[in-house]
C-alpha cells in the first residue's frame, strides 16, 4: 500500500549541532505527540525561525510545525534520516508507562499553529494528514499510537486542547480524524510493469504467426484471445494496440 501525499513537506533543518537540534539519531519512533505552539498567530516559518535564532539558547524543539500554507520540518523525521528532539520534559514518567520510553528518545513531535490571520480550519486539515502520514512512515496505529503532550505533563501543558476546543473537538475525535484520514489516504500501488521487454520486430512477427491461427479460427473466444495475445505483445513491446 501506498500513501497519498496530499502536501508537501519542507525541509527547512535547523543549524546543528546545537542546543534546539543535537544531530542525535532517533533509534526508533514508537509514539506520536500531538502539540500546538501556545503562541497564536505565530506561523510555521516563523517558528522555524525563532528556534533557528536562539538555537543555542535553549533546548526545546520539535519536529514539525504546520500551519494553513505549509509543513516545515525543522528537525529531520519525514524528509531524512530521523533524529532526536526535545519536545517533552525528561523527568515525567507518564511516557515511559504508557509506551516504555521517553518521548524525547521515541516519539515524533508535530506543532499545530492557529489564532491571527491563520485558517484554523486548513491547519488542522494539514495537521491530521502529516500524523496519519507519520503513522504510515513509522508503522504506527493511529488509535492507539498518538498521545496529547497534556496527558504526558498535565501539570504543566494543556496542548493541544486549546485549537481542538477552538475547533469544537475532543482529542478523541481528533485521533478519529486521524485514523480516517490514515485510512483513506492508503491506496495500492499499480502492478509493476513487466521488466522483461521485447523489440517492436520480434513482437510484430510471433503476431504474424498469430494472426494465421486468427483467421482460420471459426471460433469467436479464440479469434477473441488470439486477438488478446497479440495486443499484449504490442504493449510489451512498446506499441499501441489495435
Amino acid at each position: 500500500m501506498a500513501f497519498v501525499m496530499k502536501y508537501e513537506i519542507i525541509p527547512r533543518y535547523l543549524t546543528g549541532p546545537s542546543q534546539r537540534r543535537p544531530k542525535t539519531a532517533l533509534a526508533r519512533c514508537r509514539f506520536m505527540v500531538a502539540h500546538d505552539t501556545g503562541n497564536p498567530g505565530s506561523t510555521a516559518a516563523a517558528n522555524v525561525s525563532y528556534f533557528e535564532n536562539t538555537r543555542n539558547e535553549m533546548s526545546s524543539s520539535a519536529h514539525l510545525f504546520v500551519d494553513d500554507k505549509q509543513i516545515i520540518e525543522c528537525i529531520p523525521f519525514l524528509t531524512g534520516p530521523a533524529e532526536i528532539a526535545y519536545h517533552v520534559v525528561y523527568n515525567v514518567t507518564t511516557d515511559n508507562a504508557r509506551y516504555g520510553d521517553d518521548a524525547n528518545d521515541a516519539a515524533g513531535a508535530v506543532e499545530l499553529c492557529y489564532g491571527g490571520r491563520i485558517s484554523l480550519t486548513e491547519s488542522y486539515k494539514r495537521y491530521v494528514w502529516v500524523l496519519a502520514y507519520a503513522c504510515y512512515r513509522y508503522g504506527l496505529n493511529p488509535a492507539t499510537d498518538i498521545v496529547g503532550h497534556y496527558m504526558l505533563d498535565p501539570a504543566r501543558r494543556s496542548d493541544p486542547q486549546e485549537p481542538l476546543r477552538l475547533l469544537g473537538k475532543t482529542f478523541q475525535s481528533f485521533v478519529q480524524d486521524v485514523v480516517n484520514e490514515y485510512r483513506a489516504s492508503l491506496v495500492t500501488e499499480p502492478a509493476p510493469e513487466p521488466q522483461t521487454r521485447i523489440s517492436a520486430e520480434d513482437a510484430n512477427k510471433i503476431i504474424g504467426f498469430l494472426s494465421a491461427s486468427y483467421f482460420t479460427a471459426e471460433d469467436q473466444a479464440a479469434k477473441a484471445e488470439f486477438h488478446r495475445l497479440a495486443n499484449e505483445l504490442r504493449r510489451i513491446s512498446g506499441q499501441p494496440p489495435q
